[in-house]
């Protein structure tokens, strides 16, 4: 029998049936994996809301579902509330928000919240309405659940008071981009821990501002670092500032940029207060347009009419420079024991701010 005569090889079943069958498996147990983690999510949920209302954010959510098999979760929630108990008390209700979570990064969660919202001031019983184009919120926490990164991003945000005087044309607040970043930084002091944040406004309108004669759009930077802040419980202003003050922390300011058409104004320094409420510290503050925006403030009624011409006196005592590439005035101010001081001369008192 020659070579051209062997018989053909036989297949084999098996080359197919084995990685058949550990697919099989592999989503069979894949399939068991992602429903405990989906279970203990619900778990993690529940037991997140519980602690965040014993801080004083009670959440609720009038329709909860999970989603995402195979490879993230999602949490859709209808009609979302958040209400802030401990110090001022507000009400906040968006129409849903849909949260989404990868499988490989539970601790990582990217949220986005559909408009309109209701902010409801339960004290005063004033309502705010707000919409946008698209809000997005991003965290980031460690295995104990503490927060330790936050991003929020809101496009064509428009925030209105129905039926108040600035409910025209011109909204309470816009802005064609907010944007807001925060991260936890371990105090290597035995402080709390502290936070560095930057936020940015770009496209800005306010009614209140147009009233004051600062016409938009206006567009704002901030960036900086506060010690000893990582309790972000609802409290009463005064409390909070003076348990940051009791554990020693420190405001530093690294960048405040605002500009609108007519004006600029320029911020940086570093500022504390003491256990008696007093401020300290020192601030760099740039204007360009301070005297149109004195005017303004003076005519709109914002400062007493005495105080306007002292603060035009005062500005001649700046010295000149360039403030975000427009020509103005510099100020080096300095605080101690809330004792202003202007180059170096006391020149009021700053009252105790708790």
């Amino acid at each position: 029998m020659t070579a051209l005569d062997a018989p053909p090889s036989r297949p084999k079943p098996w080359l197919v049936i084995v990685p058949l069958a550990l697919l099989v498996t592999l989503g069979v147990v894949w399939t068991g994996l992602w429903f405990y983690a989906a279970n203990r999510a619900e778990r993690e949920i529940d037991a997140w809301i519980g602690r965040e209302a014993r801080l004083g954010r009670i959440w609720n959510c009038g329709e909860r579902t999970l989603a995402g098999f195979p490879f993230r979760f999602e949490l859709r929630c209808v009609k979302p509330t958040l209400e802030t108990r401990g110090g001022d008390a507000l009400r906040f209700t968006a129409a849903t928000v849909h949260a989404v979570a990868q499988v490989w990064a539970p601790n990582h969660i990217v949220a986005e919240f559909a408009a309109p919202a209701r902010v409801e001031d339960l004290n005063s019983g004033v309502v705010y309405a707000a919409t946008w184009s698209l809000v997005q919120m991003s965290g980031v926490g460690d295995l104990s659940g503490r927060p330790q990164r936050f991003s929020l991003q809101a496009h064509d945000l428009r925030l209105e008071q129905p039926g108040s005087s600035f409910s025209g044309s011109t909204p309470l607040l816009a802005a064609r981009l907010f944007e807001f970043h925060a991260r936890r930084t371990p105090d290597v002091e035995g402080r709390p821990d502290g936070v560095d944040y930057a936020s940015g406004l770009l496209g800005g309108e306010s009614a209140l501002l147009s009233n004051f004669g600062v016409a938009g759009p206006v567009d704002m930077t901030l960036q900086g670092t506060v010690t000893a802040s990582a309790d972000l419980r609802p409290m009463p202003v005064a409390q909070r500032l003076r348990a940051w003050a009791e554990a020693g922390g420190l405001a530093r300011l690294d960048r405040f940029a605002v500009t609108a058409p007519a004006i600029a104004i320029t911020a940086a320094g570093i500022l504390s207060l003491d256990p008696q409420g007093r401020l300290n510290g020192k601030l760099d503050l740039g204007f360009a347009g301070l005297n149109d925006l004195v005017q303004g403030l003076d005519k709109a009624g914002a400062i007493p009419r005495e105080v306007a011409p002292i603060v035009r006196a005062l500005a001649m005592v700046g010295k000149p420079g360039t403030v975000e590439g427009r020509k103005g005035a510099t100020f080096a101010l300095g605080f101690e024991a809330g004792t202003l001081k202007l180059g170096g001369f006391p020149v009021g008192i700053v009252p105790r701010l708790f």
